[in-house]
């Protein structure tokens, strides 16, 4: 998952070119969903009343249905983070403040999301990964001639169409949509 980064006041520097900052916009990427998906985790089935289950037609299955899909989402975050971090250990180095303030956002932006019906909340989900994962391939298709940079560009591409692809296949009721992101996570 990507963030709004541009709203943190922090500069992504590198001495190496723009691909390390793509990279690094990537990597805060994962660490805003890592931070989003948990506390959309945690507060969303919280959010919903009684009463709202009857008005907006969400079943108690959608309730147990959402925390599965907020824990496989965190975790596909959390394991790209940690595959990016391996492939570039130079990650490791970035500003505490700066991944807190990150996080913070991530938080902070889950309020309004709350409040969405469960087929709201994954459509507006899909059209939010969508232009990242338009922006990802093309960065990893920029990068296919940079062997230093270009399985890192991929992994990022890699981790944000398998969300999409599992977005769209939770859209359309697909019970085995969870298959996307566990090959996903097998791969790496």
């Amino acid at each position: 998952m990507a963030a709004s980064l541009e709203n943190t006041g922090h500069k992504l520097y590198s001495s190496a070119g723009p691909y390390p900052m793509q990279l690094q916009q990537g990597y805060l990427g994962e660490i805003y969903g890592m931070a989003f998906f948990e506390r959309l985790g945690r507060d969303y089935h919280s959010q919903v009343t009684e009463n709202q289950l009857t008005e907006i037609h969400l079943t108690e299955s959608h309730l147990i249905e959402s925390q599965a899909v907020f824990s496989l989402l965190f975790k596909v975050e959390q394991y790209t983070a940690k595959a990016l971090l391996k492939q570039l250990p130079e990650l490791a180095s970035l500003d505490e403040a700066l991944l807190e303030q990150v996080r913070m956002q991530a938080q902070k932006e889950v309020d309004s999301w709350l409040k969405l019906p469960w087929h709201e909340l994954l459509a507006a989900l899909r059209l939010w990964v969508e232009p990242y994962q338009q922006k990802y391939a093309k960065w990893a298709d920029d990068a296919e001639s940079n062997s230093e940079y270009g399985a890192a560009f991929r992994l990022l591409e890699r981790h944000e169409t398998a969300i999409y692809r599992y977005l769209q296949a939770l859209e359309r009721g697909d019970q085995r949509s969870a298959l996307i992101l566990e090959c996903f996570l097998g791969a790496l």
